[in-house]
């Protein structure tokens, strides 16, 4: 199981709040680098969501829910495939 974002859900928290992504980047205490690496697809070899990066997400919206704004998906490689073979 891997924790990803749910679509658009940054993206629209940014809008309402009327930031670019640099600005929004640094409200919530991360770079620029890592909002966009979390925001890539899971399969994407780049994706990066650590601990870190949802603890100062949820810090920085405390109104909003884990629920909200992430979710649990089951990413599934084909190097795993091939073990479970």
């Amino acid at each position: 199981m891997t924790v990803i974002l749910k679509p658009g859900v940054l993206d629209n928290l940014r809008n309402d709040m009327k930031m670019n992504d640099q600005e929004f980047s640094e409200f919530i205490g991360v770079s620029r680098s890592q909002l966009w690496r979390a925001k890539l697809p899971a399969v994407d070899k780049r994706f990066s969501l650590g601990k870190d990066f949802i603890a100062k997400v949820l810090a920085a919206f405390p109104n909003r829910t884990f629920e909200d704004i992430f979710f649990l998906d089951k990413v599934s490689h084909v190097c795993d495939k091939e073990i479970s073979a």
